[in-house]
């Protein structure tokens, strides 16, 4: 495991635990810091961050921070944001599946499948596209 820090090596760990649930997860690396982000179901849940610090300005729903001591939750421009240490992986992996359950209850399976089903970058381009014009 040398050369892989700490925070991979987690979302690693979630990833599989996850993928056995029945997600689809796409992982990007920071280039710039320590952090990884875990994209659930092709954007259609919110997005993970797996980091070494906090950073209140992403738009991250689920944050694992290491060593982190704080609020639980907070909202930070309209948006609920929640914060674990990394010793809290089990209680961030069932808030996620519940995340999933209520928004397939809100909107039903079939609108939640062609969201899941619909590629995340793409969606982002059409959206930053749409902004331009």
């Amino acid at each position: 495991m040398i050369g892989i820090n700490k925070e991979k090596r987690i979302a690693r760990k979630i990833k599989k635990v996850l993928n056995e649930k029945g997600f689809i997860i796409k992982m990007q690396v920071s280039k710039k810091s320590n952090s990884v982000y875990l994209i659930l179901d092709n954007g259609a849940c919110e997005i993970v961050r797996i980091s070494d610090h906090k950073n209140p300005k992403t738009k991250c729903k689920y944050n694992l921070i290491k060593n982190y001591h704080g609020k639980r939750q907070e909202i930070y421009n309209g948006q609920l944001k929640k914060y674990y240490n990394y010793k809290n992986i089990g209680k961030l992996i069932s808030d996620i599946e519940i995340d999933r359950s209520d928004k397939i209850i809100k909107h039903g399976y079939n609108k939640y499948r062609i969201e899941r089903n619909q590629d995340y970058f793409k969606k982002r381009s059409i959206n930053y596209k749409n902004q331009a014009a």
